[in-house]
């Protein structure tokens, strides 16, 4: 595709655990999809003003938690927090991860040059400092980086972190034969194109290609990265986990086995001292850890599938956070008995009905639109979630810069519009309408609410749906891959708080995760300006006009804005939420969380 400079292999897991994820907690959301949505636009450099290119905004979280941990002094109940991954985990290699399960438990273990506050602002980690044009980090082209690396961080085993092991890793993200999901994210690092694609080139052609990347550890505490075009998200794109730094003589001795309890290294607060497979993993405290310690001794996390025996651990005294299982929200909330406190958590995410546009009768703009305007979304949240989440007739959720509470509104439901559309599109009261599958993870909320649309647009457009619930993998490779569908709910979740995260990969013309096959030119070259501009609030501008031309147009009908319902136990303290929390409320901070009596 035009936007993306090479090809790269997709983990469509990702997407389809998030939407199961998603839909499992109650938001309706899908795969990373590690979706979490992932991008596929490379925007690259940064500002050339002083300040670092940060979150304008952020969601509001609204929650029972306490938002700042305070130390419990001489701690009663044992530290050990126990929570539920839903799961076993396909990959714990940080370059591998795709799914959110997976990435709450890798960001515990390991830690970038940044990571994101609360509200969402670049913050450095290992780096010492967010690099700018200001403090000589950025060239005022945008093209060349210097991080600067704390002299005191370690490996759980005690050996110094250094600048040598951010750049084998994000070699690592670009090494054709590892296929990280995530390499194309980094594709506006010098050479990355011709190494990223050089799949089936080995031995000392393969080494030179590797060699010319602009990428360099020019001593043991700095790191220099040379890009080949501006990219002015490349600092958030650091915070991500396949930028997560691992060993390079810990994978090389172990190969696919360095994830292992015991081989697992890392240099985040905990490290793994237990993988039991479909079981559980173990953490604990990293007593070598070179921040703050952590002020849980221990985490468990379980692998439990079914929300409901989910609910039932955290009311047997089993787990210490559960999620609320889909359908018992109403229940649960008035549940005056209920142990523990209820977590409204936002995200960054957005779910909505995407059209194959490719093939009769999506491919008719009028009855793209119909279907958005006959959609009562407020009916869903109210009627059948109890309030939970949010209705959505735009695609960028609060929190993004670009988010436009208003744009959309022309598809809000109106009956006899709806039913008007469908009449110019040549289909009165439904005549003739052909037969239209819906398809569907059939997981958590997917059966409902694959219902609940199907009721909607047989009452008020008379076209009846076909009902086509599929297992994750089967949904990865039918929509994902084939792209072989009429009509889908399909989520995403940022990764990082941009309009590029939430845009480009959907709606680029040939677009990796654009399985509703959508192609504008207009859309295309406000990208592609997009993808270089270093003036922020032009930056921002461009993609708000390019969200405006996705929902004229109509590929998708947004449906709502993700919320999550949990539970929690009175004792634990310290839990912060962000938007951009993996399956594990508050799992962006956990060392900071604690329990008492």
């Amino acid at each position: 595709m035009p936007f993306m400079p090479f090809s790269v292999r997709i983990g469509l897991g990702l997407l389809v655990a998030m939407l199961a994820l998603a839909l499992a907690c109650g938001d309706g959301e899908s795969p990373t999809p590690s979706p979490i949505v992932a991008t596929a636009s490379p925007t690259a450099g940064a500002t050339p003003s002083p300040s670092p290119i940060v979150a304008t905004a952020a969601p509001t979280v609204t929650a029972t938690p306490t938002a700042t941990a305070q130390p419990s002094p001489q701690p009663t109940v044992p530290q050990e927090l126990r929570v539920n991954l839903g799961g076993e985990p396909g990959s714990l290699d940080p370059q591998l991860v795709t799914s959110l399960p997976e990435w709450s438990v890798v960001r515990q273990v390991f830690q970038g040059l940044f990571g994101f506050t609360p509200d969402l602002a670049l913050e450095p980690v290992v780096a010492t400092e967010i690099p700018t044009v200001g403090n000589g980090g950025i060239s005022p082209d945008g093209l060349t980086y210097i991080f600067k690396l704390r002299d005191d961080v370690t490996w759980s085993d005690g050996a110094p972190v250094t600048a040598s092991d951010f750049a084998y890793t994000l070699k690592r993200v670009l090494d054709p034969q590892v296929a990280a999901p995530l390499s194309f994210l980094y594709s506006a690092i010098k050479g990355a194109q011709e190494y990223a694609t050089a799949v089936g080139v080995e031995g000392a052609a393969l080494e030179a290609l590797r060699d010319g990347l602009g990428i360099e550890a020019t001593d043991d505490l700095t790191l220099r990265v040379t890009l080949g075009r501006p990219d002015p998200t490349f600092l958030q794109k650091l915070t991500l986990r396949a930028a997560l730094p691992v060993r390079q003589d810990v994978v090389e001795e172990f190969g696919s086995g360095w994830t292992e309890a015991g081989n697992y290294m890392g240099n985040g607060p905990f490290i793994m001292t237990e993988w039991a497979h479909q079981d559980q993993i173990t953490l604990e405290a990293n007593p070598n850890y070179w921040g703050p310690s952590p002020k849980l001794s221990k985490i468990t996390y379980r692998m439990i599938a079914d929300p409901n025996s989910e609910l039932l651990a955290y009311r047997n005294g089993e787990l210490e956070l559960s999620q609320v299982p889909p359908g018992t929200e109403r229940a649960i909330l008035s549940d005056p008995d209920l142990e523990g406190e209820v977590i409204r958590a936002s995200q960054l995410f957005s779910l909505g009905l995407f059209f194959n546009t490719s093939e009769p009768p999506f491919d008719n703009v009028l009855v793209r639109q119909a279907f958005a305007t006959a959609l009562d979304r407020e009916a869903w949240i109210e009627k059948v979630k109890s309030g939970v989440g949010h209705a959505a007739t735009s695609w960028l959720p609060p929190g993004i810069p670009g988010h436009d509470p208003d744009l959309g509104q022309e598809y809000s439901f109106d009956l006899e519009r709806g039913r008007q559309l469908l009449a110019e599109a040549g289909f009165p009261g439904g005549e003739g309408f052909p037969s239209t599958s819906y398809v569907f993870v059939g997981l958590g909320d997917g059966q409902l609410m694959a219902e609940f649309i199907q009721g909607q647009f047989k009452e008020n457009l008379g076209i009846d749906l076909i009902l086509e619930p599929l297992d994750p993998p089967s949904y990865g490779q039918q929509v994902m891959g084939a792209r072989q569908f009429q009509l889908t709910p399909f989520g995403g979740s940022g990764d990082y708080p941009d309009p590029e995260d939430s845009l480009a990969a959907l709606f680029m013309t040939g677009a990796p995760f654009n399985i509703a096959q959508y192609s504008n030119p207009a859309f295309d070259q406000l990208a592609r300006q997009a993808s270089t501009e270093l003036d922020q609030t032009k930056r921002i501008a461009l993609w708000m006009d390019a969200h405006r031309i996705v929902i004229e147009d109509a590929p998708l009908a947004p449906f709502f804005f993700g919320e999550r319902l949990f539970l929690k136990k009175p004792g634990v303290q310290g839990l912060t939420l962000t938007p951009i929390d993996g399956a594990i409320p508050g799992d962006t901070r956990l060392g900071e969380v604690f329990l008492e009596p």
